[in-house]
C-alpha cells in the first residue's frame, strides 16, 4: 500500500482550491476565502460526500434548507442527496479544507479550471457527468 503525504507547497493549484490528496477513495483541497465572495449555487451529489473542515475564520452554508455558520475547528458534512451550496466568509478571512469522499473530484476540478480559462461555463450536463445536480 503506498502512504500518501502531501505538504501545501508544492501541491497542485486548481483555481483557488489546492489539491493535497487524490485518491481513489478521498478527495481533499484547501481553500481560503475572502468576505464577501458569493455562495456557490445549490447542488447534490448523488453518489458522493461533500465535508467542510474550517481550519480558520468561520464559514456560512447552506444545507438542506438551514443555514449553518461554523468556525474554526467545526467538521460541517454535506452527504450524500443533501442539497448545499460553496460556503461564504463571515467577517474575515476563512480557511477550510474541502473532503469529497469517495475520491476523483479533483477531475471535475482540472476540467472545470480548463473550461473557465477559455471563458466557458459548465452546463448541466458538464455537472451531471461529475455528480452534480444544481436545484
Amino acid at each position: 500500500m503506498d502512504v500518501h503525504i502531501q505538504s501545501r507547497e508544492g501541491a497542485e493549484q486548481l483555481g483557488s482550491a489546492v489539491l493535497l490528496a487524490a485518491l481513489d477513495d478521498l478527495m481533499v483541497t484547501e481553500y481560503s476565502l475572502e468576505p464577501g465572495t458569493e455562495p456557490g449555487d445549490p447542488h447534490y451529489h448523488a453518489n458522493h460526500s461533500d465535508s467542510f473542515y474550517v481550519l480558520e475564520g468561520e464559514l456560512e452554508f447552506q444545507i438542506d434548507g438551514r443555514t449553518v455558520r461554523a468556525g474554526a475547528g467545526t467538521l460541517v458534512a454535506a452527504p450524500r442527496g443533501a442539497v448545499h451550496a460553496f460556503p461564504v466568509a463571515i467577517g474575515s478571512r476563512a480557511r477550510f479544507l474541502n473532503l469529497h469522499t469517495p475520491g476523483g473530484f479533483e477531475v471535475y476540478l482540472r476540467e472545470l479550471n480548463e473550461m473557465r480559462s477559455r471563458g466557458e461555463k459548465p452546463g448541466a450536463e458538464f455537472l451531471q457527468s461529475h455528480d452534480i445536480y444544481n436545484v
